[in-house]
This record gives C-alpha cells, structure tokens and sequence, in this order.
C-alpha cells in the first residue's frame, strides 16, 4: 500500500512513531507534537483523528493483524528511503482484558499478548536499525500493573509484567549504540482503556466471582476513570521524550510518591487490602472445611 509523506518545508526530516492513537495518551502526544510541527507517523485501530495535519501520516493497524502490522513495519522501515530520520518510537498501542483466573479463556490471553506485547515487540524490531543511526529512543507505554498485580486483571497485568523484562532487556542491548529505551508506567491516567475494559463481555464469570468482580470493577475501573488527567500524563511523557539523559523508569501518576509507595508495601499487606477492597470473601467456606 502506496503511503503519501508530507514534510514541513525547510523543516529537518525528523520523524517519531507512535502506535495507538484513535484516544487516551496516544492520540493527546501525537496532538501536542504534530501542533509544534514535529514530523509524525502513527498507527490507529478505527479512528484516524490527524486528517487535517499535514506532517502526520496514519496508517491504520490492528494488533491481532499480521499482515497490518507487517504493512506498518514496512512503513516504518520506508522512511529511511526517503531521507527521514526517526528520532524516536513511542509504543503505546494497548487493550485491558480480565476476569477470573479460573474461567478465563485461553484465547483471551494470546489476545492480551498479541496487542499488548508480541505486537509491541515487532514493532520495536523494526525500528531498531534507524534508532540506532539516529541513537534515538524508544518509549514503551507500560503500566504500574507491571509491578503491582490486581485480581482479575492476570491477562493484562502478565503482558505489562512481560514488558518490563523486554524493556530492560532491551535497554542493556542497545545502551551500547546510544539508544535510550525508556519504560512509562502509568498509575491511573483517565483513558477510554477503563470504559472499554469495564464493556467486556464476562458471561463466561461463573456466579461464586461475580459479586467480587463487581466490586472490583466499580472501586478500581471507576477510579481509573477518575484518575490523572490524560492531557497531563502526555505532556508528562513529552517532557521524557525530550530529556538528554532519560532514566529508564518513570512512573506518571496524580500522585507519584503513593504510588511509588505502592510498589514497595510487602505482599502480604497488599493481599489483605485487596480481600477488602473488593469484597473478596468467596473462599471462606472452603478454608473453614
């Protein structure tokens, strides 16, 4: 598929990635850097929301796509051809799925995986030869599920636990050619991730779960929504995309030091305040056998 590049005039032809972009974090960057005049190609699932800015080429990309995110790879690796420069890949592309551990289908984790990591991973193999002359960076959108797992959430929180290992993996590789990888990791940030994760179908729930997962749902998915605002998680994220000398950790949260804190409670303090939290007293009858 032909793809059609515009470039500022007298403009330096320097280009960031970004994937993910019809809402939340993805599309709120890609606004505030195709407004400063960068240089832009992303990807979107169903929405493309960039028609009228003329230095931002979109393509659209479904994650559990091949053939999609080969034809994305290829463009990626296109811009080279014609004399751009990237200058940095911001993978932020992403899906939050869940349920019960015991009654979650199969397929709903390589789905999980697929989006949420194996399409990341692609990606990021793709860019890495320009990266690399350009000694860019590459942001990884992940998400302080990747230290910190909730109940009902082991789809999505065992992608983001993945990537972290990816990402320090790859930061040890690449440091030695000047490539900054960096991992985000968002608390809660208000993104339409939440609504979409709360409008799962779950009629594979058996009834001894439901009322907890309710629970859940409404203490945890609702404060998502009530969470940072996602204008300022991406100005935040802009900020780290421009530092000289990025750190490799940046957790994006209202209240940073909490949830910092979060990650540093012992386990067991945690399991018992999730217990409460979400109501999860189903087990009872059986320890007390």
């Amino acid at each position: 598929m032909e793809k059609t590049f515009f470039y500022k005039k007298d403009a330096p032809l320097e280009w960031f990635v970004i994937t993910g972009c019809d809402s939340g974090i993805g599309k709120s960057l890609a606004e505030n850097l195709a407004k400063k005049g960068y240089s832009l190609l992303i990807s979107y699932l169903e929405e493309n929301h960039f028609t009228d800015f003329k230095n931002v080429c979109a393509q659209k990309m479904d994650l559990t796509q091949p053939a999609e995110v080969e034809d994305f790879c290829r463009t990626l690796q296109g811009l080279r051809e014609k004399g751009a420069a990237v200058k940095a890949l911001i993978v932020n592309a992403g899906v939050a799925l869940g349920g019960p551990i015991e009654n979650i289908p199969m397929e709903l984790y390589r789905q999980s995986f697929e989006i949420n990591y194996f399409g990341a991973v692609r990606i990021i193999k793709a860019g890495i030869p320009q990266l690399i002359e350009q000694k860019g960076k590459i942001l990884v959108i992940g998400s302080l599920a990747g230290k910190i797992a909730m109940p009902f959430l082991s789809p999505y929180a065992s992608t983001k636990f993945a990537l972290e290992g990816f990402c320090d993996s790859l930061r040890r590789e690449l440091n030695p050619f000047g490539v900054k990888t960096i991992l985000i990791e968002p608390a809660a940030v208000a993104t339409p991730i939440w609504n979409k994760a709360k409008a799962q179908e779950i009629s594979f729930v058996e009834e001894k779960y439901l009322k907890s997962l309710y629970r859940f749902r409404d203490n945890f998915i609702e404060g998502g929504n009530q969470g940072m605002d996602v204008s300022l998680a991406a100005k935040d994220i802009e900020e780290i995309l421009f530092a000289k000398k990025p750190k490799a950790r940046y957790i994006i949260a209202a209240n940073g030091f909490t949830s910092k804190l979060m990650t540093l409670l012992p386990s067991f303090l945690i399991d018992k305040a999730v217990v409460k939290m979400f109501d999860m007293h189903y087990g009872e009858e059986h320890r007390q056998l």
